[in-house]
């Protein structure tokens, strides 16, 4: 951020002015409801009658947010051209148990240049809205995250536990949703599974053991999403298999040819592989505080 203190005479004549740059940046840490945040200001340009200036700095935040050391220098800096001051300043939110707590980060400067009668010291300004920190305690331990800053569940074609699911993922996302995010939607897991997989599909998965030995029926979008429980008649039906050192998707059923356009993907892949891209979707949501109705996004790379 740009900020600019313009010193006047008493009849308003601009004397001189300064011209201050405003950097920060915090790192979050998702364990944890307490993070710290570095601030710089530096003074890139003075004119007239300002030489220098001398700044004080605080912060605070809303909500149940509190600042711990809302100071990152103790009193006034006096700092000509080309001169900067840094310091770190810490916060801290008591989100209850099995909440959810929004919270913006609050800034002031007071300015005023050496041998004048400050007539607007103070610069006050607030962390964009889209920029808003996210603290819950809603999984096993409290912290906080950026949720604009969506987080990005990824699987790898190359990984020897859940290669099959990965390709699977990576077809459906490829080649029916254009990468397209998926909301979390916790506790539909169940009743979504059956009615892509499951007895409440029109037309139930059928396993193909021969083929894939321990079959199993991994959907996408996945049962635990908002755009998952499509009725798997919709879907396309595919089977991923590693061969010459890659993996091809083919057809599941003669009856039922893919026509890319379907809205989800049933794909064959052996149950431990199932099991195993399930659990690392597992993780990610706690580690990334990924909370009911929340975007985030999957990828598939080699």
């Amino acid at each position: 951020m740009e900020t600019t203190y313009t010193l006047r005479d008493d009849k308003g004549k601009v004397l001189g002015t300064g011209v201050m740059n405003v950097k920060s940046s915090m790192a979050l840490d998702a364990a944890s409801t307490s993070w710290k945040e570095l601030i710089t200001v530096q003074v890139t340009a003075v004119t007239g009658q300002v030489k220098n200036l001398n700044i004080a700095f605080d912060v605070g935040c809303t909500s149940s947010c509190s600042a711990t050391n809302s100071r990152p220098w103790t009193g006034g800096k006096s700092l000509g051209k080309g001169a900067q001051a840094s310091g770190s300043v810490a916060y801290t939110d008591k989100v209850a148990s099995g909440g959810v707590d929004n919270v913006q980060t609050k800034y002031h400067m007071y300015v005023t240049t050496t041998g004048s009668i400050p007539t607007q010291p103070n610069v006050n300004w607030q962390s964009l809205p889209e920029a808003k920190i996210r603290c819950d305690a809603m999984f096993a331990t409290s912290g906080c995250v950026i949720p604009e800053r969506r987080a990005t569940l990824q699987y790898s074609l190359s990984d020897p536990t859940h290669g099959a699911a990965a390709a699977t993922y990576g077809f459906a996302q490829q080649n029916l949703r254009n990468w397209a995010p998926l909301s979390r939607a916790d506790g539909l897991g169940d009743a979504n599974r059956k009615r892509t997989c499951g007895e409440k599909s029109s037309d139930p998965f059928v396993p193909i053991p021969t083929t894939v030995p321990d079959d199993s029926c991994d959907e996408f979008p996945f049962a635990g999403s908002f755009e998952g429980g499509t009725d798997g008649a919709l879907c396309a039906d595919i089977v991923p298999l590693y061969e010459n050192g890659q993996w091809k998707i083919y057809e599941a059923r003669k009856d039922k040819p893919v026509t890319y356009k379907e809205p989800c993907v049933r794909g064959h892949v052996a149950l431990g592989a199932n099991k195993s891209a399930g659990g690392k979707y597992g993780s990610f949501v706690k580690q990334q505080r990924i909370i009911d109705t929340e975007k985030y996004n999957v990828s598939v790379i080699a």
